[in-house]
């Protein structure tokens, strides 16, 4: 009897929470299912093939050894398990994994191509936590059996709050603007991811040991940054020829 009864408030107490949140986000924003295009350009950057260089390097990382933070679930176990891990920085081989590096001021080269833009819901994370992508619109889809809340916070662009319930149709977000947006789940609080919408086409993640390649880059002299969510942002000034390779090493702690 008393097992029955705590089930049903417990239940009570998760629905109550979900219809809040619902309640908010249903305020906050309408729900947005834009079909518009994707911009084919950025204000101050010109598509203008050409011979260019490559830049290639390592972000490395020489700071105090990074111990992920464990989060005890409190519900929806069955989908999200009992204990999330989150690792503030992903090191790898001695390098840090999913920074963005990207040439800041470079103002004319190749043409975006970017994959499309898509975010997915899955076991209670987001899939991918950073993601890269070219002003136009994102997908969010929800593939667990379980309602999340996407809730982006955006500084250019327009912020989003909506409940996505198990099994609903993906949603199209416009991020028609240059922004490094948040987005977080209002109901499983540790699941938060990155999108960062490029205003050039010359922006990637580093990959397993830090290394990183940015190809086809004008010839010139260029401010290359690196922001990692936890470590932060640093840069340094590259200078690039036609046919050749430059280096550029970041080490962050």
């Amino acid at each position: 009897m008393n097992g029955k009864k705590r089930l049903r408030v417990g239940t009570g107490i998760t629905t109550a929470m979900l219809a809040g949140i619902f309640a908010v986000a249903s305020m906050w924003v309408a729900p947005i299912h834009s079909h518009a295009a994707p911009p084919q350009s950025v204000a101050g950057y010109t598509v203008q093939q050409g011979a260019g260089g490559t830049i290639s390097g390592k972000i490395l990382y020489s700071g105090k050894p990074v111990r992920p933070k464990k989060v005890t679930v409190t519900q929806d176990r069955g989908t999200c398990g009992k204990m999330k891990e989150i690792s503030p920085v992903q090191i790898e081989q001695g390098g840090v994994a999913d920074a963005v590096v990207w040439i800041d001021d470079v103002t004319h080269g190749k043409a975006f191509a970017f994959p499309a833009a898509t975010i997915d819901q899955k076991g209670c994370m987001f899939m991918p936590h950073v993601l890269l992508m070219a002003p136009g619109q994102v997908k969010v889809i929800n593939s667990d059996n379980a309602a999340h809340n996407v809730h982006i916070y955006a500084k250019a662009n327009r912020s989003f709050n909506q409940v996505m319930p198990p099994g609903s149709s993906p949603l199209e977000i416009p991020l028609f603007r240059p922004d490094t947006v948040i987005v977080r789940c209002d109901v499983h609080t540790w699941m938060q991811g990155y999108i960062v919408v490029a205003k050039n086409p010359y922006y990637v993640l580093s990959g397993s040991g830090g290394s990183f390649t940015l190809t086809d880059v004008p010839p010139g002299t260029y401010h290359v940054k690196v922001w990692q969510e936890t470590l932060g942002t640093q840069e340094q000034t590259v200078t690039v020829q036609a046919g050749q390779t430059a280096n550029a090493n970041f080490t962050l702690k």
